[in-house]
């Protein structure tokens, strides 16, 4: 409206009112405009527009309309300031508090390109100099290093919802990411917002503990204990490497596993007791139980169980345990053999003076046959020599308890010992026997009587639990043990030999005992065989060991050590006794021994003197060499009661003469002289009691020039 054709003021409305005028057609058009004009301006501040009897147009003009309308713009304008200066206070307050945020937070466009991002975000991976904000976040952020598969914006772009990366390793950091989606009202992305994580120190946390983890687990699963953890109601939880490889069960097995599943039933009363005590006060208590292997296997084991606690209630019950069912069969292998010893304190001392007596009844039962021709004396003698060998046999028995009755050794091959014997033990009977043995035999060192006296006894054995016939296998075959093995045995090479029946076998509880003197299971038996035969084996460094079954059979197991010594050809030796020339001087603490040697050796054409001691012999060898009519040998008693014996005389005797020629014998020796004579400065050996046969063929080899 233009101000020339406006009222200007009330006055002249009131004059024109007075004057009673109607109004023209252009004052009407003017009130209209106004009129019009305020209706949208209360239209704009909320107003309900006003009806034409609502105010009419003298009002109209006094409201002063264009007065209202401007100070209305005002306000409006004061308020929008307000609003504005209200806005960018809020917006302020946010972004410090975006930026207070302790996470990186970067806002993308649907392009990739950086929006904004914060003061952490800016900290993790934003160069200072560097303003990002067009930037792609795989330029900014990942060094372009990133493909598009693995790029979190893509995958955002393409799957259109959120996506959570657990763990990402970036410039030798760890994060956890988090980008979110942003949609218009329309569906259309507009914007992804991107949280990073900082998660290192947990990231190193958690791998230090997974390496923690890894060790423990690696030393409970090598552990060579038995390890195990137990529920409180006894089921099996957790157990190593060790415990499964020595009772066979896999994880599937263990899985379905109380601990009374594989205890002995002997022992599952007792377990109960120790549980419910570990239990009830938490105390740690040793043990020791049989298990049962997945295979039937008894293992027997010592250890401790302890409880873990958790706010006062038991949680699981821990066992460590160990395997010592060698152990206790070493043991056993100790005791029995201190038993041996036991024996061998009182046998040695009888077979010593037995074996006196032996010699001089035997010898003087040859010379009585010499020199009578009378057959029924000869007769009766011969049964008498035939008596006395028996006794012998009882002898040398004895002397194989005696804790240094060491076997008279040589290098020899065991099958031929091995085929003599069977076949002359098994001759008549209804067992039959077969040899396996593998191409060749490694040699041993044995004292072929005591080998075949072993051998004897154990195919007896074999043969009489087979009463109505069987076969005995004989296998024989070269073996190698390592430092682990089983048996009591100090590694290396060894021949080993199965002597397997079809007998009836050996009640379990008997096994124990069997190898123990005097301890028999049949009615007739000595209890001295199989003793013997363990003793004789232990020494020649070997063992014998014992494995049967009721009903089923028994197989005996002999070790002996190979040789590293070939063997020597053997001499004929002659059945008749050998003659000679020398002078030979015998020393012997036993007067009947020195008597009986004397008259075998001066039937044979040797000069002969004697001593009683050692102290006299050397006497006797010095005053020879004076008078120059040497001795050509000497025979040396080893064990002189209170006086000197062999070996101190013979060491006297190369002090005098360095060739002295000198044969060593003995009922029964305190150390290994007899079995290694060589050693000690001795030529020869003959074990009493003698043969004239032995004792011409030794003197002869040795003394005859």
């Amino acid at each position: 409206m233009r101000a020339d054709t406006m009222p200007m003021n009330g006055t002249n409305r009131e004059h024109n009112s007075n004057e009673d005028r109607a109004p023209s057609c252009r004052e009407e058009e003017a009130f209209g405009y106004i009129r019009d004009k305020v209706n949208q301006m209360l239209t704009v501040i909320g107003t309900f527009p006003l009806k034409p009897d609502e105010l009419d147009d003298d009002t109209l003009i006094q409201l002063d309309p264009l007065g209202i309308i401007s100070d209305t713009f005002r306000q409006i304008l004061t308020h929008l300031n307000e609003t504005n200066i209200d806005l960018e206070a809020a917006r302020d307050d946010l972004r410090a508090i975006f930026d207070s945020v302790g996470e990186g937070i970067m806002v993308l466009n649907t392009q990739g390109e950086i929006i904004t991002y914060n003061e952490k975000m800016k900290s993790l991976f934003i160069d200072d100099s560097l303003d990002a904000v067009g930037l792609t976040c795989r330029d900014a952020v990942c060094n372009g290093e990133t493909s598009e598969a693995n790029c979190l914006f893509f995958q955002i772009r393409k799957r259109r919802k959120s996506v959570r990366v657990r763990s990402w390793h970036c410039r030798n950091r760890f994060y956890e990411i988090v980008a979110t989606p942003i949609f218009s009202r329309d569906g259309e992305l507009q914007r992804i917002v991107i949280l990073y994580m900082n998660i290192t120190n947990r990231r190193r946390t958690e791998m230090a503990l997974l390496e923690s983890e890894d060790r423990y687990r690696d030393l409970f699963d090598n552990a060579t204990d038995m390890l195990l953890i137990i529920a409180p109601d006894g089921r099996i939880l957790v157990v190593n490497k060790a415990w499964q490889e020595t009772l066979g069960y896999d994880d599937d097995a263990v899985a379905h596993l109380n601990i009374f599943d594989i205890l002995h039933p002997d022992h599952c009363e007792a377990c109960r007791d120790k549980l419910r005590k570990i239990l009830e006060d938490g105390r740690e208590i040793a043990c020791q139980a049989v298990f049962r292997s997945k295979a039937g296997k008894e293992v027997f084991v010592e250890g401790k169980i302890n409880c873990r606690f958790v706010d006062g209630r038991p949680v699981a019950l821990r066992g460590f345990f160990r395997d010592i069912t060698e152990k206790l069969h070493m043991e056993e292998e100790m005791r029995r053999t201190q038993k041996l010893e036991a024996v061998g304190l009182l046998a040695g001392g009888i077979a010593h003076d037995f074996n006196n007596l032996l010699t001089g009844i035997i010898g003087n039962i040859l010379l009585a046959k010499l020199k009578s021709n009378d057959p029924e004396v000869n007769q009766l003698l011969q049964n008498t020599e035939n008596a006395s060998y028996r006794a012998q046999e009882l002898t040398r028995q004895l002397l194989t308890f005696a804790k240094g009755g060491a076997p008279v050794k040589e290098t020899a091959s065991v099958l031929g010992i091995i085929k003599e014997v069977t076949a002359f033990v098994l001759s008549g009977s209804k067992t039959t026997w077969t040899l396996e043995a593998e191409e060749e035999i490694k040699p041993v060192d044995v004292d072929t009587g005591q080998f075949s006296q072993v051998l004897q006894n154990l195919v007896i054995n074999s043969d009489q639990a087979m009463p109505d016939g069987g076969m005995i296998t004989v296998r024989v075959s070269n073996c190698t043990l390592s430092k682990q093995n089983a048996h009591p045995l100090p590694a290396g090479e060894y021949v080993r030999i199965d002597i397997r029946d079809q007998g009836i076998g050996v009640a379990k509880e008997h096994l124990s005992r069997i190898f123990d003197p005097y301890f028999s299971t049949k009615k007739r038996g000595s209890g001295l065989g199989l003793a013997t035969a363990y003793s004789i084996i232990r020494n020649h460094n070997g063992l014998l060991t014992v494995d049967s079954e009721l009903g089923v059979g028994t197989t005996m197991t002999i070790f002996l050590p190979v040789s590293t010594r070939k063997i020597k050809e053997k001499e004929a030796v002659s059945a008749e006794p050998r003659h000679g020339m020398g002078k030979i001087l015998v020393m012997d603490d036993d007067e009947i021994v020195r008597k009986v040697v004397l008259q075998m050796l001066t039937h044979l054409g040797y000069e002969v003197a004697e001593a009683e001691n050692g102290e006299r012999a050397v006497e006797m060898y010095q005053e020879a060499i004076a008078e120059n009519r040497p001795y050509d040998g000497v025979i040396l008693d080893l064990t002189v009661p209170g006086k000197m014996g062999g070996k101190e005389t013979i060491a006297r005797l190369r002090s005098l003469d360095p060739q002295v020629k000198a044969i060593v014998s003995s009922g029964y020796s305190n150390d290994p002289i007899m079995a290694d004579y060589t050693k000690y400065g001795f030529s020869g050996v003959v074990p009493k009691p003698y043969s004239m046969e032995k004792l011409s063929e030794t003197v002869h080899s040795l003394f005859v020039k």
